[in-house]
């Protein structure tokens, strides 16, 4: 497996987790202690503001003056606490909502009246019962985990018949033993069905459901071949790690450890800062000597493959598909390691071989369904250029990271 490492630093007043792998950088996730898991997940009573009709939309406050966006679409069949729902939404109405989207710039944030929770193995809804799968899980394993559970004593049908259930990617870790699952199933739509059934006898702008802090929850959804050792130099941390460990056996996590060597700091030791820089970097260098450039802008994302060498012509255009098949994979990277969303364009090298454009927009579009984000390949212009999308869900890496008033490593 090699040198993969978790580490979980203060940087300041945040909490910083890196997932290295040997010398590379997989993942960075930042969380401002100030704002603890924030509000995304969380599950309110709130108030309707006001009903926008040629929105199609409602302004609800989830407490005094925090105004959300709730699209009505989103809203069907909700729970409401002041009267009988009649197919209509009211200003003054009370309802239960969870946030689904952060505020992002002038956006308030997003609401929704599906409530959901969401698990290691499995997420489970109020609304649309059923079962579904991951898009990004193989039919094979579908088919492996499906039969798996209908072979089973577990009792799925009486849960699917309440509740949507989506079965997760991580399940593909699981093997013959799917009682991590079953267990998260019953457990999930237990949670949701108490949720929902006091919620109604809660006065307005309760808070129903705080989420897990942000940093627990990226550690929950850790894959059990990503990384070897968690480690934390910060006491409080490790307290919190561990208590959260022992509450959930069934998510295999990989053992954490303590780092106490106060000689060489545990930031210092992997170079953290240096690290956060790099990722910050307009430039990014390929192995093959090429570079990319990365170029976030108010309206969207442009990045720029160089070869960053000279050639002959007749070596040209074969080298020109290695650098851009590389490039491929280090902008995927990218995307995900920067958090970047909205509308990215790529400019790859010119070339003139169909053959080896198809290669590689085969090859992109491959390496964007991997993403945990939802990020697509939209087309490849007559220009060359490449038209990338991806959801935003919160902000981008060079936000959280850009405070100069934050105490460096």
């Amino acid at each position: 497996m090699g040198d993969r490492k978790y580490i979980i630093l203060r940087r300041g007043r945040q909490i910083v987790s890196l997932l290295l792998h040997g010398s590379r950088l997989q993942s960075v996730h930042v969380q401002d202690e100030d704002h603890a898991g924030g509000i995304l997940g969380n599950i309110y009573v709130a108030r309707v503001k006001n009903v926008v009709k040629n929105l199609n939309a409602a302004f609800v406050e989830i407490e005094p003056g925090k105004n959300c966006f709730l699209d009505l679409r989103d809203a069907r069949k909700p729970v409401l606490l002041n009267r009988n729902y009649d197919g209509r939404l009211l200003a003054e109405d009370e309802i239960i909502v969870q946030v689904y989207k952060e505020a992002m710039k002038t956006k308030p944030p997003a609401v929704t009246c599906k409530l959901s929770l969401d698990g290691k193995y499995c997420v489970v809804t109020a609304g649309k019962a059923g079962i579904a799968y991951s898009a990004k899980l193989p039919e094979k394993i579908k088919r492996r985990l499906g039969e798996g559970l209908e072979n089973s004593d577990f009792p799925l049908g009486s849960f699917s018949e309440n509740y949507g259930i989506v079965i997760r990617t991580n399940a593909k870790e699981l093997k013959e033993d799917l009682s991590p699952l079953t267990r998260e199933i019953e457990e999930l739509s237990g949670r949701l069905g108490d949720i929902m059934q006091n919620g109604i006898h809660r006065t307005c702008y309760s808070v129903l459901l705080c989420k897990t802090a942000g940093y627990l929850r990226k550690l929950r959804d850790l894959r059990a071949d990503w990384c070897e050792e968690i480690i934390t130099d910060e006491k409080d941390i490790y307290e919190e790690i561990r208590n959260y460990m022992e509450e959930n056996p069934n998510f295999c996590l990989p053992p954490l450890r303590l780092y106490t060597d106060e000689r060489l700091p545990l930031a210092k030791l992997y170079a953290a800062e240096t690290r956060l820089k790099e990722v910050l970097d307009k430039k990014v260098w390929l192995k093959s000597g090429g570079y990319l450039l990365i170029e976030p802008t108010e309206a969207l994302t442009v990045i720029d493959v160089n070869t960053g060498k000279t050639v002959s012509k007749k070596e040209a255009e074969e080298n020109h598909f290695r650098t851009n098949m590389e490039a491929a994979e280090e902008i995927a990277r990218q995307l995900s390691l920067r958090n970047l969303s909205g509308i990215i364009i790529i400019d790859f090298i010119d070339m003139e071989n169909e053959e080896y454009e198809n290669a590689l927009a085969a090859h992109l579009n491959g390496l964007l369904k991997q993403d945990a984000v939802k990020t697509r390949l939209v087309d490849i212009t007559a220009l060359g250029l490449a038209e990338v999308t991806r959801m935003k869900t919160s902000r981008p890496l060079r936000e959280l990271l850009k405070n100069e008033d934050r105490v460096c490593i």
